[in-house]
């Protein structure tokens, strides 16, 4: 089927592209709102935006016991890959460092993936993931260095670090069992959920609970909701359920690198050979892991 083909190829870069994006929101909000609280907003307004679409369109609810497996996967997804994430950053963890640790994420899927859905990955996939994680260790390298000379980092910070990317892993494996069944919109909506309630914990145990609403900071969160969230997450879900959840999460390879090209362009930040050389490196090792079928 060419034309379905033509559509998951377009959707998995448009994915790539406003993945890496959330890099640049997590920059702009910084200092005008506690992230935290922007996360509960961003969820809390996306579920709103689903509820209103499923209302209108009187879809069913899922089964029970259906809600909870969904509530619990975008828990894992968003809530505890995104919270842990941002309190590791926010105690001193380098970017690069959580970019490199996030690289492992597509692998780990591949075998998580092999192991409960008898999902296996060709020589090539794994060749490409190889590639791509070299990439994003080349990409990130320069911030590794300057990382080195600071100050030591908690290993509570590491294993929170590892937790999310271990969530989101868990997360989008799960997305391949049953609950494939369950049409998109309507898991979605429950995955938000799980989201909100992750959230609406961890604000009251790290929040801050303050916020500059100016202008700018309501565009990011809008964004934030429209692009990242309904856009982003939906693209996501939409390619796991369709095809590998392999191929899928090896598109998040490509994510940092083109991140920091998008801040260089954005903010100015420094954008050196070393980083374009893992950038393309990465892009290869996607393209590689992508072009197989099996």
């Amino acid at each position: 089927m060419p034309n379905r083909n033509i559509a998951a190829g377009i959707a998995a870069w448009l994915f790539v592209i406003i993945w890496a994006s959330g890099f640049v929101v997590a920059r702009g909000i910084s200092g005008k709102i506690d992230p935290y609280l922007f996360l509960l907003l961003r969820f809390s307004c996306v579920l709103l935006v689903f509820i209103v679409i499923m209302l209108a369109m009187r879809l069913p609810l899922p089964a029970r016991h259906d809600q909870w497996r969904l509530m619990g996967i975008g828990a894992l997804m968003q809530g505890f890959y995104l919270g842990p994430g941002f309190w590791a950053v926010s105690q001193g963890l380098e970017a690069g460092v959580m970019s490199l640790i996030g690289a492992m994420q597509p692998a780990l899927t591949a075998v998580l993936a092999w192991h409960f859905f008898n999902e296996r990955s060709s020589s090539r996939t794994i060749i490409g993931l190889m590639i791509g994680i070299a990439g994003v260790a080349l990409a990130v390298s320069p911030g590794l260095g300057e990382s080195a000379t600071g100050t030591g980092i908690s290993p509570m910070v590491i294993v929170a670090a590892v937790f999310s990317i271990g969530s989101i892993t868990a997360g989008t494996v799960l997305q391949k069992s049953s609950i494939v069944s369950v049409p998109l919109l309507s898991a979605i909506s429950f995955q938000t959920l799980g989201a909100v309630l992750v959230m609406l914990v961890m604000n009251l145990v790290f929040g801050q609970w303050s916020a500059e609403l100016t202008p700018a900071t309501l565009a990011y969160l809008a964004y934030a909701v429209f692009v990242l969230s309904i856009g982003g997450f939906t693209l996501l879900t939409w390619l796991v359920r369709s095809g590998s959840a392999t191929r899928a999460s090896s598109l998040l390879l490509v994510v940092p690198p083109l991140a920091a090209m998008m801040s260089w362009w954005l903010y100015d930040e420094s954008l050196g050979l070393v980083q374009l050389a893992g950038f393309v490196l990465a892009l290869v090792g996607v393209l590689l892991a992508r072009s197989s079928t099996h």
